[in-house]
């Protein structure tokens, strides 16, 4: 195997004692083996730095630092990996023992993407539940205007990609200032400047049942400061260079923000939603947005609350 088909294995991370050695197990039984496994420990205040370095394998590189958060974990692994291409897994979930060996398949049958993704599975109690995606049973290939419909759910996770390690050095790395969503910042950055490929087969399983999970959580709610639409800004360029990315995100960003407090949240809320709805590219969204954020708060608070009501009553 030649070091150009090497892969090293990035996990971050923070208190995941009950769920870590699962996790680096499901690594170690790949099918394919020739990787480095890159465990960086963001401050963990419990003893899952002390299981991880129990574990005698010599392709763990076992880093530790202070905490900063899981984007500041993912980037200092992918500045220390020595292969060329990244595999990210999530301290809590895990993989298929293919799941390695179908990527390199991928990434010889594809050689021209930036990253490559498969399938994954939500495992929550004793149900484990395929992402359906609506790109077709089994579809294996390029993903061509991504942006374009809103037919599927997001194509990759932070545990199911593979990622060529010089893409980074176009696209930026993770955005730290970003707690939530910080995957899709990154998985559109890539998206925009380079061909990507998916294949629908589970081969990653997203464990819901992990400890301090906050993904997919609802009693779990970061400050707008702290997401994705705070900082759409960043895109301003690739919004006039791409109409389709354009109207997604900015379509995504209203819908959230009426649900992020732009109305009811506290006065701080309503302070952090009106600097992002200063930032909206009107032009590419449905026109009722711009009647909904320049209608006095007030005015549209009633109205808001009237359509949310005859919802409510609609589904009873």
């Amino acid at each position: 195997m030649s070091t150009t088909e090497r892969i090293s294995v990035v996990i971050p991370l923070y208190n995941k004692r009950n769920e870590i050695v699962h996790t680096i197990q499901s690594v170690l039984a790949q099918t394919f083996a020739d990787f480095e496994l890159i465990v960086v420990d963001d401050g963990s205040t419990d003893d899952s730095w002390s299981r991880v370095k129990q574990i005698n394998d010599s392709r763990i590189v076992p880093i530790h630092k202070e905490n900063g958060g899981v984007s500041s974990a993912r980037n200092v692994g992918i500045r220390a990996a020595n292969f060329p291409f990244i595999a990210l897994l999530d301290g809590d979930d895990y993989w298929d023992p293919t799941f390695l060996e179908e990527q390199l398949y991928l990434i010889r049958d594809f050689p021209n993407a930036g990253l490559w993704g498969v399938n994954y599975a939500f495992v929550k109690g004793d149900k484990c539940e395929p992402c359906n995606q609506g790109v077709g049973d089994g579809y294996r290939g390029y993903i061509n205007g991504y942006f374009a419909t809103t037919s599927h759910n997001d194509l990759f996770c932070s545990s199911s990609v593979v990622v060529r390690k010089d893409v980074f050095d176009v696209v930026g790395y993770f955005d730290e200032r970003i707690a939530s969503s910080e995957d899709l910042d990154m998985w559109y950055r890539i998206i925009l400047k380079y061909p990507v490929v998916y294949y629908d087969k589970v081969l990653s399983y997203y464990n819901q049942n992990a400890e301090n999970r906050v993904a997919y959580d609802t009693k779990v709610r970061f400050p707008l400061t702290k997401d994705i639409k705070y900082y759409i800004d960043k895109f301003s360029e690739d919004f006039k260079q791409n109409r389709d990315f354009a109207h997604y995100l900015n379509t995504i960003v209203a819908v959230g923000l009426l649900k992020d407090g732009y109305y009811f949240g506290s006065k701080q809320d309503r302070i952090d939603a009106d600097h992002v709805v200063g930032m909206l590219h009107y032009e590419s969204i449905h026109v009722k947005y711009r009647w909904i954020f320049r209608t006095p708060r007030w005015l549209g608070r009633i109205f808001y609350a009237l359509v949310q009501g005859k919802k409510r009553f609609a589904t009873r």
